[in-house]
């Protein structure tokens, strides 16, 4: 009898698993459909390219089906947004590693060309520049919101509690001065994307 009672609790696990995993099917499913068109346009505005976007998106929902537990979700929109934030910066930080990687790669392996790497460093420099410009220029309190989070790391919920503000009003905040930047550096003629 003990044998068959340990079979019925193994096969209980696996239920109580396969449930579990379909729970969080569903709330993805469901969070992919009450806000994946807000993420697309955040993601599209913040990566400046419509296929980055959907793929951020996509990394975004694999993530919160891999790791999330439903239940313990309180701010699933929340949850989502971040973890797609966090996706698009890293993401945008690997564009441009593999930018600089592949010219200090091809400097080493070439023989000297004639259009010197020195002309992308003083793009670089010319851009981190009107980057620091552009974000001086932001409203204050927009500009607060945006190195507390892309410069210091800093999540939103943290933020949202340091500044006594809501995460909702974090996010829009976030979103006017993303627009912002990209606008005024698309004006100067610069690659929002990493200069790819």
């Amino acid at each position: 009898m003990n044998g068959k009672g340990t079979d019925d609790e193994s096969m209980g696990t696996v239920i109580n698993i396969l449930q579990a995993r379909g729970s969080t099917a569903e709330f993805v499913s469901r969070l992919s459909r009450a806000h994946g068109a807000q993420l697309l346009r955040f993601l599209q505005r913040m990566l400046g390219r419509k296929d980055l976007a959907e793929d951020v998106a996509q990394e975004a929902y694999l993530k919160l089906y891999r790791l999330s537990r439903p239940n313990e979700v309180n701010c699933p929109r929340a949850l989502l947004f971040d973890v797609a934030t966090k996706l698009a910066i890293d993401r945008l930080r690997q564009i441009r590693a593999e930018a600089a990687g592949t010219g200090a790669q091809a400097e080493m392996n070439e023989v000297p060309d004639e259009s010197p790497r020195p002309e992308r460093r003083v793009l670089l420099d010319e851009a981190m520049q009107r980057l620091t410009k552009v974000i001086d220029e932001l409203q204050p309190s927009l500009r607060q919101v945006f190195i507390m989070r892309f410069v210091t790391q800093m999540p939103r919920q943290e933020i949202a509690e340091k500044l006594h503000i809501s995460i909702n009003a974090v996010e829009q905040r976030l979103t006017r001065a993303l627009t912002h930047c990209r606008q005024r550096l698309t004006a100067h003629g610069i690659d929002w994307v990493g200069l790819e």
